[in-house]
Formats: C-alpha cells, structure tokens, sequence
C-alpha cells in the first residue's frame, strides 16, 4: 500500500481544517513527481506529524502556498512548490450559459424524411409577342 494517501487522525483544531486541502495537494505532488513520491514513501514521518508541525507554526491565519511548501517541505528538505493563478473575468457568466446549454439539450431525433408530392407535367404554353405590340406608336 502507498505511503502516498494521506489521513490525517489528530485532534488538532487547526490540524482538522488544513489536512484534507494538504492532503490532495501532496497526493498531487506525488502523482507528478515521482522523487518526491519516493521521499515520502520511504519517510518514517506520518502525516499526522506533518499536519501537527504545520499547524504549530500557524498563527491567526495561513495561506494554502504557505501550508504546501511546509508539507512538501516535511517530506523533502528543500523542495519548493510554484504556484500559477489565472482570473477570468466572465468564468461565472460563461460557468452559467454552458449549464443552461446542458439544460436544454435533448436527445438527438432523426429527422424524418417527408415524401415530395409528384411533380405535375403541365402543357407547354408559348407566349408570342410581335415587335408592334412591343412599339407603340
């Protein structure tokens, strides 16, 4: 079994509110980095001791980038952590119209193909016209 799922069974109040967000990032440093997987799965360390040591540097408040670096850190001396954010100005308008989008599809119905009514064969009418008609004079 993988040391590489982390289950945090302390009881530490600030320890309950940081282990599930630190546990999915470190589950996805693992997956993308297979050194660091390694470190973690041959450490003697816990992730209970990982959460109860961030927590005790933990003040009124900490940002995740913080908590990451000191659970990557834990595990691997020295490792660093990068961080790439993105605002998009109309997620929500966008996040809305593609949900009405999925709202309203309905299943594909084959069109069914309406029979044309035979064509007439009408007579042959000629005009004629004479060049006087044409020129009135």
């Amino acid at each position: 079994m993988s040391k590489c799922r982390f289950i945090y069974t302390g009881n530490n109040i600030k320890g309950k509110v940081i282990c599930e967000p630190t546990a999915r990032a470190l589950e996805l440093f693992c997956e993308q980095e297979p050194e660091f997987k390694q470190a973690v799965e041959q450490s003697d360390k816990t992730f209970d001791q990982c959460i109860d040591s961030i927590a005790k540097g933990i003040g009124q408040s900490c940002s995740d980038i913080e908590v990451f670096t000191k659970a990557v850190n834990f595990y691997f001396d020295g490792a660093t952590i990068s961080v790439q954010m993105t605002i998009n100005m109309s997620g929500k308008v966008e996040a809305e119209h593609e949900k009405a989008n999925q709202a309203e599809k309905k299943p594909y119905i084959k069109p069914q193909v309406l029979e044309t009514p035979p064509v007439q064969k009408t007579e042959n009418k000629t005009l004629t016209l004479s060049l006087d008609d044409l020129l009135d004079f």
